[in-house]
């Protein structure tokens, strides 16, 4: 009697022969589906950012228009930039991500020479 726990010799196949077998239509229309599915959820992602980062510009113009000094505005600014740039990374856009944390890096070694 054979062990149970051993496939049956004509119902396997060795692995050389799964490993080199052709993908069949229905795994290419898998693939491709699962390719165009992640383009279109990294494209929401960045018109969600987007929005966001315009809104955020808006408030800032609103903000700016009304604030009698300085130093009001650049704290908001900073503060928005910290959120920002994890937002920035969460949502995939590691470019923008870089180039804001460069933007507070800027902001403050021009605060540190001041001072």
């Amino acid at each position: 009697m054979t062990d149970p726990a051993e496939p049956s010799s004509s119902a396997a196949k060795p692995m050389s022969v799964l490993a080199q077998s052709e993908p069949s239509n229905q795994e290419k229309q898998i693939q491709e589906l699962q390719e165009s599915l992640t383009a279109e959820r990294d494209a929401r992602r960045e018109d969600q950012f987007f929005f966001i980062l315009i809104v955020v510009m808006l408030f800032d113009v609103v903000f700016f228009t009304v604030s009698p000094n300085l130093g009001g505005p650049l704290a908001i600014l900073v503060l928005q930039l910290l959120i920002l740039i994890p937002l920035a990374r969460r949502m995939g856009m590691e470019e923008i991500a870089t180039i804001l944390n460069g933007v507070i890096h800027r902001v403050a070694g021009r605060a540190s020479d001041k001072d």
